[in-house]
């Protein structure tokens, strides 16, 4: 098996193999977009599927024989046939990822709602912190006015000693309930914010979609994102290359058809294109020992003293090899 063929059946098999990937889960996708009739929407996807490949390999082989109207049509079904393939692959892509990232999902919403919920408290507790600040200054105030009555009285107990004492006693209790509340909505806080830690290490650790996680936050965006542009990318090379795999494979097998169209056997200067007829056969020809089949995909055109002195080969290296090369 030499180089040419080699090529040939790797690129086949590989042309096969990625058409049959791209047919495989673009049907499916399409099956699962109409579940009602997922079996007549599978066969049909795959007769389109069938169509769109024998389309190309027809519009490279015979490109200029077949009729305009033809080819025009063929064409713009073949591009038409690889978006729908490709919206196919993608809703079966989609679809796959859904199924693993339902958990992540919605840890990720519980994570959010007890972010709003952390923000809350903490709005709370600013406005008690300013009214405890407030009420503690407030305290103060009425704590140095009782020492004054205090050291003005002779008594120790008139009126306005009372007055001030249950004054300064009312704001003691406003400043331990404020204290005792603000304690109360850190506690709450604290426990939202290590349920958050818990749901994001869970997330963090999923086998399924850790590393989509950590490239979310490289980029510093969420999953959802990363994973649809990722899809994109995919879909956007898969059936494209199984299309353009099918072009190669046919450009190998029309280029050696060419090659073995026709085979000439030079003998000293002449060639011969036909066999001889009756009457040639008749006549004995002395024919040289030296004999070049210049048309022979595996003849070595680096060595030019078996043809570099017969003109049909130069012709023939002009106007076949020289052009390739």
């Amino acid at each position: 098996m030499n180089t040419r063929t080699s090529l040939i059946t790797a690129t086949s098999l590989t042309a096969t193999f990625v058409a049959l990937c791209a047919a495989i889960f673009s049907v499916t996708g399409i099956a699962k977009l109409f579940a009602g009739a997922a079996l007549s929407a599978g066969i049909m996807a795959s007769a389109l599927e069938l169509g769109k490949i024998v389309s190309i390999s027809f519009l490279y082989q015979y490109w200029k024989e077949i009729p305009k109207t033809l080819k025009y049509y063929l064409s713009t079904a073949a591009v038409i046939l690889m978006i729908i393939t490709s919206a196919g692959i993608y809703g079966y892509l989609s679809s796959a990822y859904a199924k693993v990232a339902a958990t992540p999902l919605a840890l990720t919403a519980n994570i959010e709602t007890n972010q709003g919920r952390i923000n809350s408290i903490d709005q709370d507790i600013k406005r008690k912190e300013d009214r405890l600040n407030q009420l503690i200054t407030l305290r103060s105030q009425q704590e140095t006015r009782l020492d004054q009555l205090v050291s003005k009285s002779t008594s120790g107990n008139s009126s306005s000693i009372r007055i001030a004492q249950n004054a300064l006693n009312a704001a003691d209790k406003n400043v331990t309930s404020l204290q005792n509340e603000i304690t109360n909505l850190s506690a709450q806080r604290d426990s939202l914010n290590g349920l958050n830690i818990s749901k994001r290490v869970e997330i963090e650790t999923n086998g399924d979609i850790g590393t989509f996680v950590y490239i979310a936050k490289i980029l510093g965006t969420d999953l959802d994102t990363v994973v649809k542009w990722f899809t994109f990318v995919i879909v956007l090379v898969f059936d494209p290359l199984a299309v353009a795999l099918v072009i190669a494979v046919n450009f190998l097998l029309k280029g050696s058809t060419d090659s073995d169209e026709k085979v000439y056997t030079i003998y000293s200067d002449e060639i011969v294109n036909d066999p001889p007829t009756s009457e040639e056969e008749s006549i004995v020809v002395e024919v040289p020992q030296e004999r070049v089949e210049f048309t022979n995909p595996n003849f070595d055109w680096s060595n030019k003293e078996l043809w570099e002195n017969n003109q049909n080969a130069i012709n023939y290296y002009n106007s076949r090899i020289n052009s390739r090369i």
